[in-house]
């Protein structure tokens, strides 16, 4: 019995390690990987990664995108799912004459950045906006675009609280590519300090679908 108890503690241990990574934003396969093979060690090993989590690896510079007549500014976090490309096209149809400008913000692991070249990063998070960029050019909107590294809502949060934006928008539907569901979106429910547009991921072609795909939270409407 005594061996058991040892090795339930073992992982027990590791997988506290690794979800306390996770959520400081590493990638969870990785990290529940070693935290189960490691054990007490991966306690090391968390914090080594914690020690060379850089700052200047946090955010990228904004991208130039284009600005409207509106007076609405809209960021969107993109994942790479139809979810998040379907929020960015269901914004701007809801929006119409008030938005100002579409920002896409893609939020990468440190895992994946850590030593990675910044001009890297930037091809990685344009690859991952790129449907999304070319939906919203149908529409004769060109986006900004720029990109962080870390914890999903702790970056969201970071960037939307800054006061360069009016309405921030999500993408919704429960699928395997999704980064902002469950635990992720109610924080930034929560703590949000403009209002959230949710978008469930279906096809919007039009006005009317957008109304049906859309749900705007925690206000009433997008400040101006």
């Amino acid at each position: 019995m005594t061996p058991l108890l040892v090795a339930v503690g073992w992982v027990l241990v590791g997988l506290a390690a690794a979800f306390v990574m996770i959520r400081r934003g590493h990638d969870a396969l990785i990290w529940v990987v070693l935290g189960v093979a490691a054990g007490p060690f991966s306690i090391a090993l968390a914090g080594l990664a914690a020690y060379l989590e850089r700052e200047e690896l946090a955010e990228s510079a904004v991208i130039p995108g284009e600005s409207l007549e509106g007076d609405v500014r809209v960021l969107v976090c993109i994942d790479g799912s139809e979810a998040a490309d379907h929020a960015a096209v269901t914004a701007v149809l809801l929006l119409g004459a008030r938005l100002q400008t579409v920002t896409l913000l893609t939020v990468l692991d440190y895992d994946i950045a850590l030593d990675v070249a910044p001009e890297k990063l930037d091809r990685i998070a344009a690859g991952i906006q790129s449907a999304a960029v070319t939906q919203l050019a149908a529409l004769a909107v060109h986006p900004f675009s720029t990109r962080a590294t870390g914890s999903a809502a702790e970056q969201i949060l970071r960037r939307s609280g800054s006061g360069a934006y009016d309405l921030l928008a999500l993408g919704t539907h429960r699928q395997r590519r999704s980064r902002f569901l469950g635990s992720v979106a109610r924080e930034i429910a929560n703590k949000s300090r403009i209002p959230l547009l949710t978008v469930r991921a279906a096809p919007v072609e039009s006005i009317e679908s957008a109304e049906r795909a859309a749900r705007l939270g925690p206000h009433d409407e997008p400040e101006s």
